[in-house]
This record gives structure tokens, C-alpha cells and sequence, in this order.
């Protein structure tokens, strides 16, 4: 149903999801290295802020760049339902 629902939004493309939010994790503040190569904990992601499975919309006002670390963690969470992330 998630990728149902994003396939109906309209597109986020991360790269302008990052630069937007000046490589920073919205999350727990840290600077996000684009150097770093997904799976590492530390490589950039794109959290959605209102998760799809609360309903949440598929949009660039509503993602936000994470590092992958923090995203996990959060999982499908409003943040202020989610403890202070830290920096690993």
C-alpha cells in the first residue's frame, strides 16, 4: 500500500531533498556526507515527516533528509513521538 500511495504523489527526488535541506538530518542535526554510500548507517535518506502509514503525502513538503541511521530509528513515527535521535 506504501508504494502504492507514493507512486500516487508527486516526485521527490532526493538529491533536491538534500540540497534543500543543506545536506543537514533533520533528525538529529548531524551534517550528512554525501560521499557515504548507501547501506551505511550514515548515508543519506529521505524521511517522509507524516509517514504514509499514518496517511502522510508523498511530497516534497513533506520529506525531509535523514541520515539512514536515524530514519530507521524513527520507522513510522511523528517525530515528536520519537525520543531525541543522537549521532551514532
Amino acid at each position: 500500500m506504501r508504494v502504492e500511495q507514493a507512486s500516487q504523489g508527486e516526485p521527490v527526488v532526493p538529491a533536491e531533498v538534500h540540497a534543500r535541506d543543506g545536506w543537514t538530518c533533520r533528525l538529529c542535526g548531524g551534517p550528512i556526507d554525501p560521499e557515504v554510500a548507501w547501506p551505511d548507517p550514515m548515508s543519506a535518506s529521505v524521511d517522509h515527516i507524516v509517514p504514509l502509514a499514518l496517511g502522510g503525502a508523498h511530497a516534497m513538503a513533506n520529506v525531509q533528509s535523514a541520515h539512514l541511521s536515524c530514519n530507521s530509528r524513527k520507522r513510522d513515527k511523528i517525530i515528536d513521538q520519537v525520543k531525541p535521535i543522537k549521532l551514532p
